[in-house]
């Protein structure tokens, strides 16, 4: 029997909620008459047309006000019982259960889905108020449309997650396919995945095409290209979620260990594909590391000392076995990749699929992640493909490279190594850190009463760029928000304004955040629409989608960009959302621009867009004609590349020697 406080927290939230929604109506629908003392007593405004028979308003009593609180009690009782039951019952494993046999298959398995989005919902929200903040606005119904497609965002992932490990599959397992346990495949003999004159798109139009090769047991296979070239597409059109869940398209054909794709969906060669998607917290279908490695052997079939066995063995294969038992929520990012790499290996796949493993660790996190890859391919005989910007970091180990280049992928040699960019300009003799533009004075950060940033303290001048480096979990993104969003009096001064004293609009003059998921920032459907929003808002000298140009290197009103505005800022690529994110964030002409990751995913030569950005970003704008900008990053490559210093900060605290001079 467990108690888990969360679940029964969050029915009783979900219960206020309808009550205080129910008194709302009775309100605004007929008013709150009845006994009791007259509180309001406001027009009772009858509606025209084929709502005559509805009144708005009328007089509100503290009896029409409890009358109406009452008659929501019955309902939030059962919200209050469920949340009680569970609170001391995993309902969710009783879903898995269902799905996988039983009369109830079909309902169980949306129950599935639908309990575990369910918390991305409350997320969203606070999501969505954080970047109204950050915006330097309230928001308002402007909300309801990132909260909508970020909880839409992780059904889907979720959907695709549970698809890929074997959800709801006609066939079971072989019993023996434990992690470790089943036989592969001959290493470098065995054809494990065929592609013979293979392509992929959406509605006739072709995305990739033209593919033709082998990946045989025991390989390492490395595929590159840049940004939006289709390297995600490849990855899913050979577990099968863009032919069978993305509403893809095939030609020619791809072979899986003999199994046609085009006619197999995912969930049938589970037990012979892995695949790791880029964010991998988005998939996580349980509450636990143990739950969610065995996941997929349990809505497999798997009996429970099957599952038991291929947990410790995928774990240990992983050397995450002290992992085991925590929380899937309190894992790092590095954890968190090689908690997934465990879910998508415990069923014994003859071919893993990796998306971007590396983008979101530190040096030592990528270290772990490569080796444990590796480790699978040359001990395990598992086919391993790793899609990858950073090439160069995967040169030891890989035994073949596939480049997409205008939507064709062929088999190459490794890629040459990306040219290092300019050095950046010193900084003015004007804008020396004797001078400086930002102060920060013993900025401290707690969460659920632990230290996560402890007492933190530099300057920053105008015109610099400053990398804040260090660890994954170190405190980067917490110190960053914590300075955007300062209210601790006397820690945090931009052009000689104590931070914590101004009003959003104001502070947003002084300092703004762009998050490391910078869609966040997005409420609208088209980036025009976006970049109107900021107008409206900031009332900026340039124009926001003139601004947006410049930073991706394009002229105002030219068909391209023109193009650009009329799309979903989803559907932009990664380093076109980033510079619209940039966009926004100096609509307000901040003095200091702060921005949380700006390289993780990016090509290199869309790295250096980003960062000719930035650099922009610093020379021009701000109350003293430049600005400072301090952007976080595991990349020491393009904090080399851009940053005049670098920060580092471990365990919450700023290093002894904090402003190394890289230039």
């Amino acid at each position: 029997m467990r108690f888990h406080a969360g679940a029964l927290r969050t029915a009783a939230l979900v219960a206020a909620v309808f009550v205080a929604t129910r008194v709302v109506y009775r309100v605004i629908f007929g008013g709150a008459g009845g006994g009791g003392i007259l509180l309001l007593d406001l027009p009772r405004i009858p509606l025209a047309g084929p709502f005559a028979h509805v009144a708005l308003f009328g007089p509100i009593t503290t009896g029409g006000l409890a009358n109406a609180a009452v008659s929501a009690l019955p309902f939030a009782a059962v919200i209050l019982a469920f949340g009680v039951v569970n609170a001391v019952v995993d309902v969710r494993r009783l879903f898995v259960h269902g799905s996988t046999r039983g009369p109830l298959r079909a309902i169980s398995r949306s129950l599935v889905i639908a309990w575990s989005t369910a918390p991305a919902l409350a997320q969203s929200v606070r999501r969505a108020r954080r970047a109204a903040a950050l915006r330097g606005e309230r928001g308002g119904a402007a909300l309801l449309v990132p909260v909508f497609e970020q909880t839409v965002e992780r059904a889907l992932a979720l959907a695709a997650s549970m698809e890929v490990r074997g959800f709801a599959a006609r066939h079971p397992r072989p019993a023996d396919t434990a992690a470790g346990a089943a036989p592969q495949p001959d290493a470098g003999t065995a054809v494990v995945a065929e592609l013979t004159d293979a392509a992929l798109g959406h509605d006739g139009g072709w995305t990739l095409s033209g593919m033709s090769f082998t990946i045989t047991a025991g390989t390492f296979t490395v595929l590159v290209g840049p940004t939006g070239a289709g390297k995600s597409s490849l990855l899913r059109g050979l577990d099968g979620l863009f032919q069978h869940f993305d509403g893809g398209q095939q030609r020619g054909r791809i072979e899986i260990a003999g199994i046609d794709r085009a006619k197999t969906p995912p969930r049938e060669t589970a037990a012979l594909v892995g695949s790791v998607a880029q964010n991998v917290r988005l998939g996580f279908a349980a509450a636990t590391v143990r739950e969610e490695i065995g996941f997929a052997l349990a809505v497999q079939g798997a009996s429970p000392a099957e599952v038991q066995r291929g947990v410790h063995d995928a774990a240990a294969l992983l050397a995450i076995e002290h992992l085991l038992g925590r929380d899937i929520a309190a894992l790092s990012t590095g954890e968190a990749t090689l908690v997934a790499i465990a879910a998508a290996t415990v069923a014994g796949p003859q071919l893993l699929l990796v998306d971007e493993p590396l983008a979101e660790l530190d040096t030592a996190a990528r270290a772990t992640v490569s080796a444990a890859l590796t480790r699978l391919a040359r001990q395990n005989g598992v086919a391993v493909i790793v899609a990858e910007h950073q090439s160069e970091l995967w040169r030891p180990v890989a035994d073949q490279w596939l480049q997409i280049d205008g939507g064709r992928v062929q088999v190459t040699g490794a890629p040459a190594p990306a040219d290092r960019v300019a050095a950046p300009a010193a900084l003015d003799q004007t804008d020396e850190p004797s001078h400086p533009l930002a102060q920060v004075r013993g900025l401290s950060v707690a969460h659920d009463g632990a230290t996560v940033v402890d007492a933190v303290s530099f300057d920053l001048a105008a015109g610099e760029l400053v990398a804040l480096g260090g660890p994954n979990g170190a405190g980067k993104s917490s110190l960053l928000l914590a300075l955007a969003l300062a209210d601790a009096a006397n820690t945090v001064f931009v052009a000689g304004d104590d931070v914590s004293t101004l009003a959003p609009r104001q502070r947003r003059r002084r300092l703004a955040l762009v998050p490391e998921r910078v869609d966040e920032l997005f409420f609208h459907t088209t980036v025009a629409a976006e970049c109107r929003r900021a107008d409206r808002a900031d009332s900026p000298a340039v124009p926001t989608d003139v601004t947006l140009a410049r930073l991706l290197g394009q002229a105002a009103g030219a068909p391209g960009h023109t193009d650009l505005l009329l799309r979903h800022p989803r559907d932009l690529s990664a380093g076109q959302q980033l510079c619209l994110a940039l966009a926004i964030q100096l609509a307000g002409n901040p003095a200091v621009l702060l921005v949380d990751e700006p390289s993780r995913g990016l090509d290199a030569e869309t790295r250096r867009m980003v960062g000719e950005a930035l650099r922009h970003a610093a020379r021009s704008g701000g109350p003293a004609g430049a600005r400072a900008v301090l952007f976080a990053t595991h990349d020491n490559g393009f904090a080399g590349d851009y940053a005049l210093r670098q920060l580092s900060i471990a365990r919450g605290r700023l290093q002894a020697a904090d402003s190394a001079v890289l230039r």
